[in-house]
């Protein structure tokens, strides 16, 4: 018997032993693990799920903890969370997971993005190791209180979930009261190393931006699974949005120094704006729970007069409350920068 036929018989004895069973996102019931200590997530945004739930229950990541999309550091995050391995992913970009070394971490339960373009190719491999699994819906906006609930219940951490299902309620309301009866203001969401690089308009890559009130100026058909659509220009000088989106600093600041870019209009009435990403990114790359911060930044950037929340008390709250730091009024000035 090989190492990897030990491994799912090990698996398949335990879970049988200790099982529970749980509701899906379609109503269903699913047996999973009744103790569940050791938990994966197949895509990043699932891994920083389960990092809001209990940081001390992930084995593993997708990717190292930092990386250009982050500023992940011991300022906002738990020692043990930037020290985890590298067990690799299935999307590209980084180290490529195998089976038998996941299996070698052990973990109890994995959970799946159902919005992941791979996930059917991620639910079949997963299969072949006879790991439980458990699907999370994570694409949109209003899909996170459910989620938090879901993933809580497949993870034993309910009570925890509870608490970031109803604040994220809340915030999600709030900010769509605010701005749904408002003119969406025009934005272009610059990414790349020269910011010419972008997101079509239904991307999950941009929902938060849609969902605080925003309108993307490039209208397109996703041309493969990583977004990044390229564009020229001048194709963007005939969009002239009203609001640039910056996701990197380093092209942030060739872009505010740029004579070309200056002859946008965003440019001309200074409404460039650099995301945060501390520790993890407050939009994308991956969309995750952070999004509940930055859905309060954007809505107040794109339509400041109908969304004015002290972003301050609010960058607090969501840090103590998903990330358990107490953010001094310092480290907060450096997180909403400019933009504040």
């Amino acid at each position: 018997m090989n190492t990897l036929s030990k491994l799912l018989l090990l698996s398949v004895i335990v879970l049988a032993a200790h099982a529970k069973t749980v509701t899906d996102m379609d109503g269903h019931p699913v047996i999973l693990p009744d103790q569940t200590d050791r938990v994966f997530g197949s895509s990043p945004p699932m891994n920083y799920l389960i990092y809001a739930l209990n940081p001390n229950k992930m084995i593993g990541l997708n990717f190292s903890a930092k990386n250009g999309n982050n500023g992940a550091n011991e300022s906002f995050l738990n020692p043990k969370f930037l020290s985890l391995p590298v067990i690799g992913s299935f999307h590209g970009g980084g180290q490529s997971i195998n089976l038998e070394t996941l299996m070698a971490y052990k973990p109890q339960l994995v959970l799946l993005w159902q919005d992941d373009m791979m996930v059917q190719t991620v639910q079949r491999e997963i299969e072949k190791t006879h790991l439980p699994t458990f699907m999370i819906p994570f694409r949109e906006v209003n899909d996170m209180p459910r989620a938090f609930r879901l993933a809580g219940a497949a993870i034993g951490e309910s009570k925890q979930a509870n608490i970031l299902a109803n604040y994220s309620q809340k915030i999600i309301d709030e900010v769509h009261t605010s701005v749904s009866k408002v003119k969406p203001t025009r934005y272009y969401y610059a990414e790349g190393t020269d910011g010419l690089s972008t997101e079509c308009d239904t991307s999950f890559h941009v929902e938060a931006l849609n969902f605080a009130g925003g309108e993307n100026v490039h209208k397109c058909q996703q041309s493969g699974l990583l977004g990044l659509e390229k564009i020229n220009f001048e194709k963007l000088m005939t969009y002239n949005p009203d609001v640039i989106i910056v996701q990197n600093r380093a092209v942030y600041n060739d872009l505010i120094d740029d004579p070309l870019w200056k002859n946008l209009k965003a440019l001309k009435s200074g409404r460039i704006y650099l995301v945060p990403i501390q520790p993890f990114n407050w939009i994308d790359r991956p969309p995750s729970f952070m999004r509940v911060i930055g859905i309060q930044w954007l809505a107040h950037l794109f339509h400041p007069k109908e969304f004015k929340p002290d972003l301050s008390v609010r960058t607090k709250e969501f840090y103590e409350l998903f990330l358990h730091v107490k953010l001094s009024d310092e480290q907060v000035k450096n997180l909403l920068g400019a933009n504040q």
